[in-house]
C-alpha cells in the first residue's frame, strides 16, 4: 500500500517577487541538458576549427517576447549562458533601453566556448516592458548576430507551460457570474492543449462590469496565484483581480492590476501573494489563518473579450488549491448499494470545506470525464485524502480513452486504508498503467473506486482527489 502522509497544519508563507530578476526557462535547460537558469546556444553549424564559409547562427532556444515565450525580469538581476563554436572572436553583447548586460564568466575560446551574462534593469516597472540583448561576433571575417528579446515585468509570464495537475473531485461549490454589462460563459472552442480539460471561461468584459468566481478556498503554504489568459484581442488591456477573503470578524478585499499584451496565444501569469497585498492570507482558521478566500473578481480597463482558465493558488513547484478550472465530471456514479452524502468534516490542510461521505460496502463509485489530462512523468501520483476506519479498503483504477498506456479497469489495485483521522495517500500512477504520458495524450475517461468497509459499518470520507506531479 502507499505510504500515508500525515496531515498537519501549514501556515501560509510569502514569496516576494520584488527585487528579484528572473528568467523562467527551466524547460529550455532540460532540452539542452545544461545546468543553467536559461541557456542560449550560438551554433555555427557545419564547421570545424578552420571555417571556410560563413553560416548564420541562431539563438537556441530562440527567445521571444510574450505571449510566445515565458521570459520575465523583475527588479534585481538575472543571468543566462550561451555556447558557441567556430567563431573568430568571443561574442559581445549590447542591450537596449534601461536594460543592462555585463559579462560574468567566459571559458574556452572562440572556436568552442561558453559565456555567462548578467542582466539588470535600471528603472521602475509599471506594466510590461520589452527590450533586447544583441549578441555579435564574426566567423570567417564576416559578422554574425542574433537578438534575445527580454520582457521586463513584475510578474512571471510564460507561454511555455505544462499542466502537471488535474483535479478529479474536491466536492466544493463554485459559481461564476457577470455584472455591469460583463457576461461569462463556458467555452469548449478556446482551450489550451496544456490544460487539464476541455473548457475555459470566456469573458465579454465591459469597462464598467465584473466577472466573479465564488469559491471558498483555503491555500495553506501557497506563495503565489496563477491563471491562464487568452487575450483574444488586438488591443493591450489591464485586468484588475480583486480578492475577497475572511478576516475573522469580517472580510477584506485586495486588488492587483495585471497588464495583458494583445495576442492569440495562451499565456500563464504567476503573481506573488505579497504583490497582491502584504496581508493577503487565504488560509482557513483550522490551518492557522484568518479565513479563506471567498471570491475573486475580474474587471478590465476597456471593453474586451478574453478567456481565462486554471485559476490556482500554488508554490513555486506545486499546486496548493484550485479555485476553478471550468471542468466538471460528466457523471459521478455509484453502484452496488453505495450512496453519497456530504460532510463539513475535512482535513486541516484541505483546500475546501466539504468532503464526500461514502455509504455502503461491496459496490463502487467514480468520476467520468470527456477528457481529463495531466502531463505526468513516471513519478506522478494519484493523490487523495481519506478518513477511514479499520478494515476499510479501496480498489482503485484509471481508464484512458481506448485503454492507451495500459490504463484499464482490470489493471487497478486494492489498498488497505490508514486510520487515525485524515490521511493523504499518494499512489504512483504506474500502479494503474505502464505509460503515464497516455494521461496527457489520450486523456482519462474514468477514475473509479470499489469500496470494502470494515465491520463497524462507519462511512468512509474522501476528499481532494487529484492527479499531480509531486513537489520537489
Amino acid at each position: 500500500m502507499p505510504t500515508p502522509r500525515r496531515e498537519s497544519p501549514a501556515i501560509g508563507q510569502y514569496y516576494s517577487f520584488q527585487n528579484l530578476m528572473r528568467i523562467d526557462m527551466r524547460h529550455f535547460s532540460r532540452l539542452l541538458s545544461i545546468a543553467a537558469l536559461a541557456v542560449v546556444a550560438l551554433a555555427f553549424l557545419g564547421c570545424d576549427n578552420s571555417p571556410t564559409s560563413v553560416q548564420d547562427f541562431d539563438v537556441q532556444p530562440k527567445l521571444e517576447t510574450p505571449p510566445s515565450v515565458g521570459l520575465v525580469l523583475a527588479e534585481g538581476a538575472a543571468s543566462f549562458s550561451i555556447q558557441y563554436q567556430g567563431l573568430d572572436q568571443h561574442p559581445q553583447a549590447t542591450s537596449t533601453g534601461a536594460l543592462s548586460v555585463s559579462k560574468a564568466n567566459e571559458t574556452g575560446d572562440p572556436r568552442r566556448g561558453e559565456q555567462e551574462w548578467t542582466l539588470t534593469y535600471g528603472e521602475s516597472i509599471d506594466g510590461v516592458v520589452s527590450e533586447n540583448v544583441i549578441l555579435q561576433s564574426t566567423a570567417a571575417g564576416e559578422q554574425v548576430a542574433d537578438t534575445v528579446s527580454v520582457t521586463i515585468s513584475r510578474f512571471i509570464i510564460s507561454s511555455n507551460f505544462q499542466n502537471q495537475t488535474a483535479m478529479v473531485a474536491d466536492f466544493e461549490n463554485r459559481s461564476v457570474s457577470g455584472s455591469g454589462g460583463t457576461t461569462v460563459e463556458y467555452d469548449s472552442t478556446n482551450v489550451s492543449d496544456n490544460t487539464s480539460g476541455v473548457a475555459s471561461l470566456q469573458v465579454q468584459s465591459s469597462a464598467s462590469g465584473t466577472a466573479t468566481i465564488e469559491r471558498r478556498t483555503s491555500a495553506p503554504g501557497a506563495t503565489r496565484f496563477s491563471f491562464l489568459v487568452l487575450p483574444g484581442s488586438n488591443t493591450d488591456f489591464d485586468i484588475t483581480l480583486t480578492f475577497t477573503d475572511s478576516t475573522g470578524g469580517g472580510t477584506a478585499t485586495h486588488s492587483v492590476d495585471v497588464p495583458v499584451q494583445a495576442g492569440n496565444q495562451w499565456v500563464k501569469y504567476e503573481i506573488a501573494l505579497d504583490q497582491i497585498s502584504s496581508d493577503f492570507n487565504p488560509v482557513a482558521t483550522r490551518a492557522g489563518g484568518d479565513g479563506p478566500m471567498t471570491s475573486v473578481e475580474m474587471s478590465t480597463d476597456q471593453d474586451v473579450t478574453f478567456n481565462v482558465d486554471e485559476l490556482r493558488f500554488a508554490t513555486e513547484d506545486a499546486v496548493v488549491a484550485g479555485v476553478h478550472d471550468f471542468e466538471e465530471t460528466s457523471f459521478e456514479y455509484s453502484f452496488g448499494g453505495v450512496s453519497f452524502d456530504t460532510s463539513p468534516n475535512v482535513a486541516e490542510t484541505s483546500d475546501g470545506f466539504t468532503s464526500r461521505v461514502i455509504n455502503g460496502s461491496g459496490g463502487g463509485f467514480g468520476y467520468n470525464y470527456v477528457d481529463l489530462k495531466a502531463n505526468l512523468s513516471e513519478s506522478g501520483v494519484l493523490s487523495l485524502r481519506v478518513n477511514a476506519d479499520s478494515g476499510d479498503e479501496l480498489y482503485i483504477f484509471l481508464e484512458t480513452n481506448g485503454g492507451e498506456g495500459g490504463f484499464a479497469y482490470g489493471e487497478g489495485n486494492t489498498y488497505s486504508l490508514p486510520t487515525d483521522g485524515w490521511q493523504t495517500l499518494e499512489i504512483p500512477i504506474t500502479d494503474f498503467g505502464n505509460n503515464p504520458s497516455a494521461i496527457q495524450n489520450a486523456a482519462l475517461s474514468n477514475v473509479g473506486f470499489e469500496v470494502t468497509q470494515g465491520d463497524d459499518g462507519s462511512p468512509l470520507l474522501i476528499d481532494d482527489i487529484r492527479l499531480v506531479e509531486p513537489a520537489n
